[in-house]
């Protein structure tokens, strides 16, 4: 089966990619005021920007000039989509969505398959005659992009994606077998399968540590700003290196979060699990309400955990399913008994009447998540009376190699991921 990966890397602009980008900011405004001043539809907006980019046009070729009112459309139906949503459920949103409003100095480039060609080693963009076409180092054994786009991001500075069709491997996986996903801020993740009934935990201090550093970044470097002239060099030195720091922080977060996908699908991959049921929190952030805990499940990044291991499995043919997961932290997988509360610490334990039954609370999550979903046809299917195995503990551990003298040469340095029993 096919699917398209998109591989980002930083981008050198030149003089022409300023005046391309101002052009697109220019293209994405324009049909932005003609829907915010005349109140135009669709197809009134694309046809009168066709004419529009054909009078105006300088830099940009015609498909990358589509390109960028094309967005502005896509923009505005996901603004009414949000919309209808919001009317709804107006809880999942802090505020009532806008529409796309702001003007673009800078804006997205866009060269579509039409505007891609190779030659000589090299990937040329095309643009409007007589400009130069934009030259990017290609090798002949890579495949031509079917999109390229350079952008400009205030923490990610210049950068050009190449979208690629890429084919993978559809595997002939089990889908009686089931793996059940219970998400989470201390424990990242938490899984448990029907295959060998083995629990596994994502150790997520570290993306949380991740997270409290940001925060202290932000927070300084906004404290320090305060100080200055709004502007001024020493105000635009912070902000630098505030962006510095924080994609730095960013890409480590999102690196942790890539590794602990991967292991969740390669695991389900080994047992021939073909299907992954996923428990869906993402109402924790809707209306938060645990004082100081508040800023910490507000900010914690298990959704993206959830994506990772949602588009890597269905990539291997297998199939994942995102549903509730209410009460599942507070039930007994033994006799179904119901807490009124959230269990205190990490060990669930039921007294209710004769149960004893006592295990790992984001286990017993996860547990739960696989018996509301999954049906297998018989009395039982989980040997919960004779005591499950301890959950196995999966965490991410920067080693830092040191060299003469005891000091840490930070060009060393090794990381990997370290499984432990509990």
């Amino acid at each position: 089966m096919i699917f398209t990966h998109t591989y980002k890397q930083p981008f050198k602009p030149d003089s022409l990619t300023f005046e391309l980008v101002k052009e697109s900011g220019r293209i994405y405004t324009k049909a932005m005021l003609l829907n915010k001043k005349e109140h135009k539809t669709f197809k009134e907006i694309e046809k009168e920007m066709q004419e529009y980019c054909q009078r105006n046009s300088k830099y940009l070729q015609s498909q990358s000039a589509q390109a960028s009112y094309q967005a502005f459309i896509i923009n505005l139906k996901s603004y009414f989509k949000s919309l209808k949503e919001f009317n709804k459920n107006p809880k999942k949103f802090s505020g009532k969505p806008k529409p796309p409003y702001r003007n673009k100095f800078f804006y997205k480039i866009t060269f579509k398959k039409s505007a891609i060609r190779y030659k000589n080693g090299y990937l040329l963009l095309s643009v409007k005659k007589p400009y130069e076409p934009i030259r990017i180092k290609w090798a002949s054994t890579l495949p031509i992009p079917t999109w390229v786009i350079i952008s400009y991001d205030r923490f990610d500075g210049w950068n050009i994606n190449f979208v690629m069709e890429k084919e993978c491997k559809q595997l002939n996986l089990d889908k009686s077998n089931v793996m059940s996903i219970d998400l989470g801020a201390k424990r990242e993740a938490t899984t448990f399968n029907n295959v060998d009934c083995e629990t596994k935990t994502y150790n997520g201090k570290i993306v949380m540590s991740l997270v409290r550093l940001r925060n202290v970044v932000d927070g300084r470097c906004r404290s320090e700003k305060s100080k200055c002239k709004k502007r001024s060099r020493r105000y635009q030195s912070i902000a630098r290196a505030n962006r510095r720091i924080v994609k730095r922080i960013k890409n480590k977060q999102k690196d942790i979060l890539h590794k602990y996908s991967r292991i969740i699908v390669s695991d389900a991959v080994a047992k021939n699990i073909g299907t992954i049921i996923i428990g869906n929190n993402s109402s924790t952030h809707d209306e938060t309400n645990l004082d100081k805990q508040n800023q910490k499940v507000q900010q914690n990044p298990e959704q993206v955990l959830s994506k990772y291991v949602q588009y890597k499995f269905e990539r291997v043919g297998g199939t994942t399913l995102v549903v509730p997961e209410k009460y599942t932290s507070r039930t007994c997988p033994k006799c179904g008994n119901v807490k009124n509360a959230s269990p205190k610490g990490r060990i669930y334990s039921c007294n209710h009447g004769e149960c004893d039954f006592a295990f790992d609370r984001d286990g017993v999550g996860a547990i739960n998540i696989m018996k509301k979903n999954v049906s297998f046809g018989r009395e039982y299917w989980l040997d919960v009376v004779g005591g499950l195995t301890p959950p196995i503990g999966v965490k991410y551990t920067p080693r830092l190699s040191l060299v003469k003298n005891k000091i840490i040469d930070s060009d060393h340095v090794e990381e990997s991921i370290e499984t432990y029993s509990r």
